[in-house]
């Protein structure tokens, strides 16, 4: 629905009769929402698990949409559409790739990359059904059924395979001994599960620090921290979508990490939970330490600029056809959506070959997409948009399916939560901007083209500057020689 809400944008803007720029608010909003809600989907699944988030998230985002057609004005689909949906999509979207990343190793790219595609076929089919929908029974009506197709989201989510949970400890069974601290050192595997009756020998345990070999590429070091719980969202690598035998070309940039076993009463606060283990993983997706390094701030402004352009073709490309005369628009967007399923399947199967320089990538593929998108200004016939719409769809697939295996590349897994929760904060901040700001420049100068030179610029611009960071790791590289040499003498 979100990447066809191009068509009902077309209809909202005959219907209310406003602006360009305020009615894309209602997409911005949604898509705003449904990425910042991210540190929030990941608390809820970590405490009640992706079945029950999702059809929680099924539920919400089906009433709003329903409640939607019986909107009165733009304002109130800011809230039922924007905020309502937006919420409820971000519930469900976190889940459904958290459940196949925890039960796929080997093949979890490829795993992720299909699971993922679903977005790209939703959009190759909704665009065509959304407006044979509206010609038939209105947008209201179409609003309407939307909402209950929505609603199957509800059956899927309660046949995602439950996630295995490690044995908890008997009330009546002591926990962890309290004396003889020591600590145990063992290699790093993302199978091992802290348990809290566990034996080790006779060793009274009450830390577990996580030996890490050192990265080839060296980051600034940060000092270790706590992860209370264990939780799924715990897991390193739960968001990561590539596959688990190639994380021996990158390994945790923390030469050591202390796990703390804490098991503390649950609280209120107000309806949610504040548990140590809820309140952990909000913190660590929001910690602001990873914004002192420089290669992470690259990748974060390359993220917002990615997101600004991101969704301006989405928007904007059934109502810039409809104003060159195009016959059959929403096929357009159909395009995009059939190309960026290709092209996410394509992107996610190559990128675990170790021949594949995932960051050269990444970087080319979102330089082609900005690039064809300011080129789509000069396209008048459905064949040139067509051309567009097929190119820009294959490419922008790296910006969904590789994100989480560049970022490990660049920062290691250790850092891939914490990480991937900024990044989505930065999406949804960026993603507001977007569409509204190309909407006010038609509104101003009465032509879409601006808003397509600006989801171009600042696409291809955000694969042009990654270009640096293998010259930031170098410079790294070079520091931490001295350093070494310097510590030897």
């Amino acid at each position: 629905m979100t990447y066809s809400f191009g068509v009902f944008y077309a209809e909202f803007l005959t219907y209310f009769d406003e602006g360009k720029g305020k009615t894309a608010w209602i997409v911005s909003i949604l898509v705003g929402v449904t990425l910042s809600s991210g540190p929030i989907s990941s608390s809820f699944v970590n405490r009640w698990g992706c079945r029950a988030v999702t059809v929680a998230g099924a539920l919400l985002s089906a009433v709003c949409v329903v409640l939607s057609s019986f909107a009165g004005n733009v304002l109130t689909l800011i809230f039922t559409i924007g905020v309502g949906t937006g919420f409820g999509f971000g519930l469900i979207y976190l889940p459904a790739i958290v459940s196949v990343t925890v039960w796929f190793e080997r093949y979890r790219s490829l795993a992720t990359g299909i699971a993922v595609c679903g977005s790209g076929l939703g959009t190759f089919l909704f665009a065509p059904i959304t407006s044979a929908l509206i010609e038939n029974y209105g947008w209201r009506g179409a609003m309407a059924i939307i909402g209950a197709l929505i609603l199957n989201c509800v059956p899927l989510g309660l046949i995602f395979k439950p996630v295995p949970e490690p044995p908890r400890t008997p009330a009546s069974e002591p926990m962890l001994p309290k004396h003889n601290k020591s600590p145990l050192k063992r290699s790093q595997s993302t199978e091992h599960v802290l348990r809290a009756n566990g034996k080790v020998d006779d060793t009274d345990i009450a830390r577990l620090t996580l030996s890490q070999p050192a990265l080839n590429k060296p980051h600034e070091q940060r000092p270790p921290h706590s992860r209370h719980g264990s939780g799924i969202m715990q897991r390193p690598d739960v968001l990561y979508q590539g596959s688990m035998t190639s994380l021996a070309r990158f390994r945790s940039t923390s030469p050591e990490r202390t796990i703390t076993v804490k098991e503390e009463p649950e609280v209120k606060c107000g309806w949610l939970p504040c548990s140590t283990e809820f309140k952990a993983v909000l913190a660590e997706m929001l910690d602001l330490s990873l914004l002192v390094d420089p290669i992470f701030i690259l990748f974060a402004v390359s993220n917002f600029l990615t997101s600004i352009g991101f969704y301006i073709p989405y928007v904007y490309t059934v109502p810039m056809s409809e104003q060159l005369g195009i016959e059959n628009p929403p096929y357009l967007i159909s395009i995009i959506g059939g190309s960026n399923l290709v092209g996410r399947i394509i992107l996610g199967y190559i990128s675990d070959k170790p021949w594949v320089d995932r960051l050269l990538a990444y970087n080319l593929c979102l330089t082609i997409a900005g690039f064809g998108t300011a080129m789509a200004t000069v396209c008048w016939e459905f064949w040139g948009l067509a051309l567009y719409a097929t190119t820009f769809g294959f490419t922008i697939g790296a910006y969904v399916g590789l994100t989480s295996v560049v970022l490990v590349d660049l920062l290691g897994i250790e850092k891939l939560t914490n990480a991937f929760g900024l990044l989505l904060l930065f999406q949804g901040i960026a993603s507001l901007i977007g569409p509204p700001f190309a909407g006010w420049l038609y509104d101003t100068l009465n032509s879409y083209a601006p808003g397509f030179y600006v989801a171009g610029g600042t696409i291809s611009l955000s694969g042009l500057i990654l270009f640096l960071i293998p010259v930031i790791e170098r410079r790294q590289q070079r520091k931490w020689e001295e350093n070494t040499a310097m510590e030897q003498i």
